[in-house]
């Protein structure tokens, strides 16, 4: 691609283009990372990207500042593996039927096992994205617990020591008054 055809390219065109390539690749889109792909701002980002989300529907909003595709995939067709007698495996997928022999079958296990590999690996990027997020959450509301239990006890413990402090006061009072006495 020259410069001129980049040049030409909106900014919503620019955006759109790096979510689709990261949503391929299987990574998180991120404000963050759209900012560094882009190299546009974060206010432009979040300008298109909120009317992605709310007015066009083609993205939905994950947890703050991650998104997903919103994909309009067709329902899936049924699909059935049958095994016939004389060998074959009959595989049924809406009205199409192809039926295969077993070499022909561990050809195509060989071939959809990467498939079904990545799916694998995706789901558990996910679930342990999720996991971390979840955990980071929890750090944040016990340190914000803790925040406030610190601050509670320092200001108790500055009510004390003014406590503490008229109390010497009034007992030098008293020390002095019990000298005149004297």
């Amino acid at each position: 691609m020259t410069d001129t055809q980049s040049n030409n390219k909106t900014s919503r065109q620019i955006i759109w283009d790096a979510i689709v390539e990261m949503d391929s690749l299987g990574q998180a889109i991120s404000r963050q990372r759209l900012v560094e792909v882009t190299r546009l701002s974060f206010h432009v980002i979040d300008d298109h990207v909120s009317r992605m989300i709310e007015v066009d529907g083609t993205l939905r909003r994950v947890v703050s500042g991650v998104f997903e595709v919103v994909r309009g995939y067709m329902a899936p067709r049924v699909v059935s593996f049958a095994d016939l007698d004389d060998g074959q495996t009959l595989i049924e997928v809406g009205d199409q039927q192809l039926r295969v022999w077993p070499r022909e079958l561990r050809i195509i296990g060989l071939r959809t096992s990467g498939n079904a590999q990545q799916f694998a690996a995706l789901q558990m990027q996910h679930d342990v994205g999720m996991m971390g997020q979840e955990q980071m959450l929890q750090q944040v509301a016990v340190r914000r617990e803790q925040a406030a239990r610190i601050k509670q006890l320092e200001d108790e413990n500055i009510a004390l020591k003014k406590r503490n402090n008229e109390m010497a006061v009034r007992g030098g009072e008293v020390i002095d008054a019990q000298a005149s006495l004297l």
